[in-house]
């Protein structure tokens, strides 16, 4: 039987994975696309804003992570995500209002506008939305 890796999943609210036996995980990196195989040596990284895929048994399934930190270490792949989302219940709508209210607050110009946190919601939604539009 070929090894696998053990992968895990945990965001603030919960953890959406748990002791998933996957083949192969594709991560966001911050500095770029970072592939885990099993044997991979051991590491921690910082996740930016976009994919997390694994493969098992031939089949991929995709999130939209959020930020946060990945550790791989004796062929389990922890990921810490700041927020995470499975590709197939990302409501592109949704994403697109997130959007257009931040654009808005932006343009305001108000002395109380967090322009760094308005900028981050975009980001994250636009990650989202990437994901969404590979699965469409």
């Amino acid at each position: 039987m070929a090894k696998k890796l053990t992968l895990n999943l945990i965001t603030p609210e919960k953890q959406l994975i748990s002791n998933l036996q996957v083949d192969m995980v594709i991560l966001p990196a911050l500095l770029g696309e970072m592939g885990v195989l099993p044997g991979h040596i051991k590491t921690i990284v910082q996740l930016g804003m976009g994919s997390m895929r694994y493969k098992q048994d031939g089949k991929e399934e995709e999130f939209a992570v959020l930020g946060g930190f990945v550790e791989v270490l004796n062929d389990v792949v922890n990921v810490f995500a700041e927020g995470a989302d499975l590709a197939d219940e990302i409501d592109e709508e949704a994403e697109k209002q997130k959007i257009k209210a931040a654009k808005e607050s932006l343009s305001r110009k108000d002395a109380d506008i967090d322009f760094e946190l308005a900028e981050i919601e975009i980001k994250q939604a636009l990650a989202r939305m990437k994901v969404k539009k590979r699965h469409m």
